[in-house]
């Protein structure tokens, strides 16, 4: 070896001294394995994987306590990851700023996290249950449930949620007769006297009730029984009456839930809590095998923060990333009834578990490229304080409740829930147990971006952006026990929108490019996207709404009460619903250069609609550059009853309004617009789309639409509106 050669051999020998004893600046990951065949006592390499995720998060925070400023992977491979107990990461488990502890997939692999609890020693019902149908007799088999399991609202069998026994629809005698109605109404519900010694055995049976608002649901337990009167007492109070829903949905809204006489066909179960027995029709009429399973918890995973609830400041866990994991088989969670702590109507729970997955107190956090599926609850819900987090490329399916939740604080100034990311993530089949469900909800949360999700087949609204209060200082109301009243002072929320909107943080939010269709698959009222009580410029741009056949599938779009200063632009609604709206407005809002075209059947109030009636509510509103198609007759453009008294005070104009089986009625609603002080330069005109029944909806050079001032645009769904 010559001198230069020693020289060299010289140099790598302190360059490897330096990097393995001088601290690691984070160019360097440390790598840590786990697999279901693994052990805890190993050393978490490759050749030698923990077996558990507890085992790693413990590992991880060895290595944070000899270097916090270092990236950390934990390699999953394919398999079962059963939890006994939430899965939860604080503040000893997050990232240093600017780096990232990652739990992933090994590549090709798909690692599954549950709660199972498999259940065995199985065996055949002998003896008669009170109300079980005839045809059931001799098909039942019962097992005994774990002591440690108190109670459980789902089962699962390999492939997917297994239905629990549910009658068919009761009918409500009492008719509707306002949306409160006195106590009596909100917990108590009369049935059939013949009926009740049978119907609420077991005896932890349950209500699933559509109340006299049909835009919500509840699941309520049962207290009493009066066998004489047949009025059932409940144990909770419901959101609205338990009176006949209005709108479309007919009286027949009440079933009883675990209940025997609901197990009237294979694949339903009922669970009697005193006996703690779980009984069975199995599917394949076979005896059931170790492949029925409850969940032991409702929520798998949780990254929590320090919150500081009544003070300004919380401090949340840094740089976690989980991707590629699947998460099944959680429980479902209970109703919080009329409490002051139910989000909006009661479709979620304010700060709860309620979710598979669950980040309260979390900055720069990831979810990406994981599957939520077969579960009772929702799928993702970010709590309190939650900033800069990405929810990313993942498929939610199959699920109880919504599948993504944004919920801040409620009303007040501690505005923490903002600048997230949900994008890219595929959405459809929820709400299978909470039909009022949302695809993605943001509710006191702002400054967000949710772009280029498509959503579908969900039982009520898509997307929806909300604050909506119950000012009710006797904390009843909804979401009454949410206002920060320490924070909002004097304030009685009587107040103008303008004055409380400092306390109103879903603001800025941008929902831009999402392919929603299917929605209002089962509820009333709802909508493609919906934003209602939140605060300032917020923007619906982009979007692709479309084939909704539901009989009241309401507004494409729908700026709801107390909401001003929304932008809507840019949107396609295609083949929207039945009766429904292409876009209302109930404020000071702006729609520009939308197209609204081809309703599949009449339309109730028109494709555009100002409501309430009211001209100082909707002043200031603009629809300008808009294109409204109509394919039949009696398809009106504008709801005239939600317009004629606002004519003063907004601006309408420079639309195209066409009917392709009636021109005239173009002519018909221009003349009595103009006549009204609108619409003066708008038109009825063919826009010439390329091809209209194909959804291709380019514009040709010569449309007139392009003289009134209508711009092209592009969208992720794949649509071009251009020349």
């Amino acid at each position: 070896m010559n001198q230069h050669q020693l020289l060299s051999a010289f140099w790598q020998r302190i360059i490897v001294f330096l990097v393995c004893t001088l601290p690691c600046s984070g160019a360097i990951a440390q790598e840590i394995f786990v697999s279901p065949l693994g052990n805890d006592n190993y050393v978490g390499t490759r050749s030698q994987p923990l077996k558990t995720i507890d085992a790693a998060r413990e590992k991880v925070r060895d290595l944070k306590a000899k270097d916090p400023k270092r990236d950390i992977t934990v390699w999953l491979a394919g398999g079962q990851y059963q939890l006994a107990q939430t899965l939860t990461f604080d503040l000893k488990d997050g990232a240093a700023d600017g780096h990232k502890i990652m739990y992933t997939a090994l590549p090709g692999e798909r690692p599954v996290v549950s709660s199972d609890v498999h259940l065995s020693g199985w065996k055949k019902v002998n003896g008669k249950l009170q109300g079980l149908p005839k045809k059931a007799n001799g098909k039942i088999w019962m097992v005994p449930v774990p002591s440690s399991i108190k109670d459980f609202k789902t089962l699962y069998n390999n492939e997917h949620r297994l239905p629990r026994a549910k009658t068919k629809a009761f009918a409500y005698t009492r008719k509707y007769d306002n949306l409160v109605g006195t106590e009596e109404y909100h917990t108590s519900v009369p049935f059939p006297k013949d009926r009740v010694r049978d119907l609420f055995v077991p005896r932890n049976a349950e209500l699933l009730l559509v109340p006299a608002a049909p835009w919500t649901m509840n699941i309520l337990p049962v207290k009493s029984v009066d066998a004489l009167t047949g009025m059932v007492q409940l144990g909770a109070s419901s959101t609205y009456a338990l009176a006949a829903p209005r709108f479309y949905m007919g009286p027949e809204a009440i079933w009883v839930e675990n209940t025997f006489t609901g197990l009237d066909s294979n694949g339903k179960w009922v669970f009697d809590q005193d006996a703690h027995l779980l009984y069975y029709w199995p599917e394949d009429g076979k005896a059931p095998g170790e492949n029925i399973a409850l969940p032991a918890l409702i929520e798998l995973l949780r990254v929590e923060g320090t919150i500081n609830y009544e003070g300004a400041t919380d401090v949340p866990v840094n740089g976690l990333v989980f991707k590629g994991l699947t998460f099944t088989h959680g429980d479902r969670f209970e109703s919080s009834g009329r409490t002051g702590l139910g989000l909006q109507h009661d479709w979620e729970r304010f700060d709860a578990s309620t979710a598979l997955v669950r980040f309260r107190g979390a900055e720069n956090c990831t979810v990406e490229d994981c599957i939520f599926i077969n579960s009772g609850g929702a799928g993702i819900r970010l709590d309190l304080y939650a900033q800069h987090n990405k929810i990313s490329n993942n498929e939610f399916s199959e699920l109880g409740g919504a599948g993504i939740l944004l919920a801040g604080y409620g009303p007040g100034t501690k505005d923490v829930n903002k600048y997230n990311e949900v994008t890219n993530n595929y959405i459809h089949h929820i709400g299978r147990l909470w039909w009022h469900a949302s695809g993605i909800w943001a509710w006191q949360s702002g400054h967000n971006l949710i772009a280029h999700n498509t959503i579908h087949n969900v039982p009520y609204t898509a997307i929806a952006i909300t604050g909506r209060i119950d000012w009710d200082k006797k904390v009843i109301g909804e979401c009454s026990r949410t206002v920060r009243w320490h924070e909002t002072g004097s304030y009685t929320g009587r107040e103008s929108w303008e004055e409380r909107e400092q306390f109103l943080h879903s603001r800025e939010n941008i929902v831009s490019d999402n392919d929603i269709h299917h929605v209002m698959d089962i509820m009333q009222d709802g909508n493609g996207v919906y934003v209602s009580g939140t605060g300032r410029n917020n923007v619906v741009r982009g979007n692709f709404i479309h084939d909704t056949p539901s009989m009241a599938a309401g507004e494409a779009i729908r700026c709801d009460d107390d909401q001003n200063e929304v932008t809507i632009e840019n949107n396609i609604v295609f083949r929207y619903g039945t009766h429904g709206i292409g876009i209302c407005t109930k404020g000071r809002n702006y729609i520009f250069n939308n197209i609204v075209a081809c309703p599949p059947d009449r339309v109730n109030r028109g494709m555009l609609s100002f409501e309430p009636i009211n001209p100082k509510i909707n002043a200031g509103s603009k629809v300008l550059h808009n294109i409204f198609y109509a394919t039949r007759k009696d398809q009106p453009f504008v709801f005239k009853d939600g317009i004629y008294e606002v004519v003063s005070t907004v601006s309408v104009d420079r639309n195209i309004y066409f009917n392709s089986n009636d021109p005239k009625a173009g002519d018909d609603y221009l003349l009595w617009a103009r006549a009204n002080g609108i619409e003066a330069q708008s038109i009825q005109s063919d826009p010439l789309f390329m091809n209209i029944e194909e959804g291709d909806f380019r514009l040709k050079e010569n449309s007139p639409a392009w003289s009134l001032g209508f711009m092209p645009f592009k969208m992720s769904a794949g649509r071009t509106v251009s020349k």
